[in-house]
C-alpha cells in the first residue's frame, strides 16, 4: 500500500529574532537554522519511539479513523509544543472512496517530540469536503506552514475519480489536486477559495495531469514556494509559486524538476539555508528480493530547479532494525521512509519525521500498518539562528 506522499530567509551567522507564537503571547528566540554542507555532513539516525515497533505515532485499533495506519506527517514546533498533523486510514465498502481506505486528518501534540497525544478528543481536524467537492471522498499529504498568527494547510484532496474517469493514465490511480484550509489553533480550520483546489491537475500530457499532491511549501520574503508530487503515469516533483498561497504558477514550463535519483520521485521536504536548498525525496531502490521500496533521498540546488544528488546518491536512512515499525521488505511494503516533515532544529540536532510500512499485517489486517517514526542527526557545526 502506498501512500503516494520554515519560513527561511538568507542566513546571517549568529543572528537572533523574536518570534510570537500564534498560539500563545509568549515571545521565543527563533528556531536555529544550519548550512545545507552541514546536515549533509551530519548522518540521520532513528530516534525509538514510545508506540509498537519504535514508532513516534501508531495507527489506534479503537479509532474509527486511523485504526489501520497512520502516515504523511506534518509538524510544526513553536518552542513549546510540537504539533503533528497526520493522515489516518480506516478499511471501507464504500465504492466511491477510491483503494479501499478513507483518509482523514488528525492533529497529535508532544512537549518533547517523542511522546506523542491525539488531539481533538481523537478526532479529526479535517474531514470530508462537501459533497460534489474535490476533497469529498478523502483527504491526503497534508503540509502545515505558520505565518504570523495563522496555520496554512496545503492538502491532496480525493473526489472518487480516477484515471479511468479522465482518460489519463493508469484506470485505477485515483486523482488528486491540492486545496488551503487555514486555521488559527491548528483545530479548527477552514477552507479557503471556496472549497476548491488552489492547484488543480493539469491538462492531458502535463506532468500532472492525474495528480497534483504531496507539497512542501516555505516561503520567501513575499512569495510562496511548492514542491510539489506530479503524477500523469509517471511519478515526478514539479514547483509552483504564489503570492497570497490561493493563485499559484507553475514554474519550470510546467516541466519536472531535473537532476533527481531514480526514475520517479515524490514526497519532496525542501529546506533553504539562504544561499543553498536541500531536498529530501523518494525514489523507488530495488531490494534484494526482487521488490521495491520508496526511500529517501538527498539532494541540493541553488535554484530549486535543476538538482543534483548528494551522499554519494545513498539514501538517508540504512535498514531498518529488526521489529522496527518500518520493516517493509519491498514485496509485503513498499515504503521503507517517506513523505518527510520539513526539518526542526533543536539542541545542535535536526528533526524530522517520516512514514513507513511493516512487512507483516496485523491480526484480522490484510495489509501491513504504516506508522510514523522520527529521525534525528546531531549537527556536527554549530548552528545559527534565524527565522
Amino acid at each position: 500500500m502506498k501512500f503516494s506522499g520554515h519560513i527561511v530567509t538568507p542566513c546571517s551567522l549568529f543572528t537572533t529574532l523574536v518570534i510570537v507564537t500564534c498560539c500563545s503571547s509568549v515571545a521565543l528566540a527563533a528556531e536555529p537554522t544550519a548550512k545545507v554542507d552541514v546536515i549533509l555532513k551530519s548522518p540521520f539516525q532513528r530516534v525509538p519511539g514510545t508506540q509498537p515497533g519504535n514508532a513516534a505515532v501508531y495507527p489506534d485499533s479503537s479509532s474509527s479513523w486511523f485504526n489501520h495506519s497512520v502516515g504523511t506527517p506534518t509538524v510544526d514546533f513553536d518552542g513549546q509544543t510540537y504539533r503533528m498533523w497526520f493522515v489516518g486510514l480506516s478499511r471501507t465498502d464504500d465504492k466511491r472512496i477510491p483503494y479501499g481506505f478513507a483518509e482523514r486528518i488528525g492533529l497529535a501534540t508532544s512537549e518533547d517530540g517523542i511522546h506523542w497525544q491525539v488531539a481533538n478528543d481523537g478526532q479529526t481536524v479535517l474531514d470530508f469536503g462537501a459533497d460534489g467537492k474535490f476533497d469529498d471522498a478523502s483527504l491526503s499529504h497534508p503540509y502545515v506552514l505558520r505565518i504570523g498568527n495563522q496555520f496554512m494547510m496545503w492538502y491532496g484532496g480525493v473526489n472518487g475519480q480516477s484515471g479511468r474517469d479522465i482518460g489519463v493514465g493508469p484506470p485505477h490511480v485515483r486523482v488528486e489536486q491540492i486545496g488551503l484550509a487555514t486555521s488559527s489553533d491548528g483545530v479548527h480550520w477552514t477552507r479557503a477559495n471556496n472549497g476548491n483546489p488552489v492547484l488543480e491537475i493539469g491538462p492531458k500530457g502535463s506532468i500532472d495531469a492525474v495528480q497534483a499532491t504531496g507539497c512542501h511549501v516555505i516561503r520567501q520574503g513575499d512569495k510562496f514556494l511548492m514542491w510539489y508530487g506530479a503524477y500523469n503515469g509517471t511519478h515526478t516533483i514539479g514547483l509552483a509559486t504564489s503570492e497570497d498561497g490561493v493563485h499559484w504558477h507553475k514554474e519550470n514550463d510546467g516541466k519536472s524538476l531535473s537532476g533527481l535519483n531514480g526514475r520517479q520521485q515524490l514526497g519532496p521536504s525542501v529546506y533553504f539555508d539562504g544561499d543553498c536548498y536541500l531536498m529530501f525525496y523518494n525514489t523507488i531502490q530495488q531490494t534484494p528480493n526482487g521488490g521495491a521500496l520508496w526511500t529517501l533521498f538527498p539532494a541540493s540546488s541553488s535554484d530549486g530547479i535543476l538538482w543534483k544528488p548528494a551522499l554519494d546518491h545513498q539514501p538517508i536512512l540504512g535498514a531498518a532494525p529488526t521489529g522496527n515499525f518500518g520493516s517493509a521488505d519491498g514485496k509485503t511494503g513498499n515504503n521503507h521512509a517517506v513523505h518527510p516533515t520539513k526539518m526542526v532544529f533543536f539542541n545542535h540536532s535536526v528533526r524530522m519525521w517520516y512514514s513507513a510500512e511493516g512487512h507483516q499485517a496485523a491480526p484480522g489486517k490484510q495489509y501491513a500498518p504504516s506508522a510514523i517514526g522520527l529521525m534525528e542527526a546531531v549537527l556536527q557545526a554549530p548552528t545559527t539562528s534565524n527565522q
